[in-house]
């Protein structure tokens, strides 16, 4: 049993490295899921959703809906994306190939706008109630800040890491105390979703 070993366990129902995995997103096949799962789990341990950058709003909110009802205990906003869009690169040197007949996801910066822009609406459509792990495309204080304000409870840093090293992370959280600092807060919950107050 998998539930003695883990903190929390993610379904990533998003990943599009896995043919079909994405179709799991649908409201009919993951409501199986997380019915199958909570059964088993009782509310033992916290499981996440974790969602694709390339969902409309509308299956976006459906998800939201299937949250509340198996009272999953929080969201992962997002995964990588299928879109090619604003990629500098046309052509994959090694291969000849198109980036857009490339199979798989992209990380990084050309997600960090749609992965916030998610988070945001999440938030709206939850009043900021259920927790949100903020994910994609971030490399500075800057980045962690609008995943953060937008509504994220936490961030995952990936991309990031791997090209800038594990001192990005003191140098994130050394940015972030400043960011609080200069506006008269006090914890990072605080923080959440502000880019929402007037």
């Amino acid at each position: 049993m998998l539930k003695n070993w883990g903190d929390y366990f993610v379904v990533n129902v998003s990943s599009p490295n896995t043919p079909g995995l994405r179709s799991l997103q649908n409201a009919e096949n993951l409501s199986n899921i997380l019915a199958d799962l909570q059964g088993e789990n009782q509310g033992i341990k916290p499981i996440l959703v974790k969602i694709a950058p390339d969902l409309e709003k509308e299956a976006i909110a459906s998800i939201l809906d299937l949250i509340q009802q198996y009272q999953i205990s929080g969201i992962i906003a997002t995964n990588t994306t299928i879109s090619r869009d604003g990629l500098k690169t046309k052509i994959i040197a090694k291969t000849g190939r198109l980036v857009s007949e490339e199979a798989g996801g992209i990380s990084g910066a050309p997600l960090t706008q749609r992965s916030t822009e998610i988070i945001k609406f999440i938030w709206q459509e939850t009043q900021g109630k259920l927790p949100i792990i903020g994910v994609g495309g971030i490399f500075t204080v800057e980045d962690a800040w609008d995943k953060i304000t937008a509504g994220a409870s936490l961030i995952q840093i990936y991309t990031g890491w791997v090209y800038q090293g594990p001192g990005m992370v003191k140098q994130i959280l050394q940015g972030l105390l400043q960011k609080l600092d200069e506006r008269g807060l006090n914890s990072i919950s605080e923080a959440i979703g502000l880019a929402h107050q007037k």
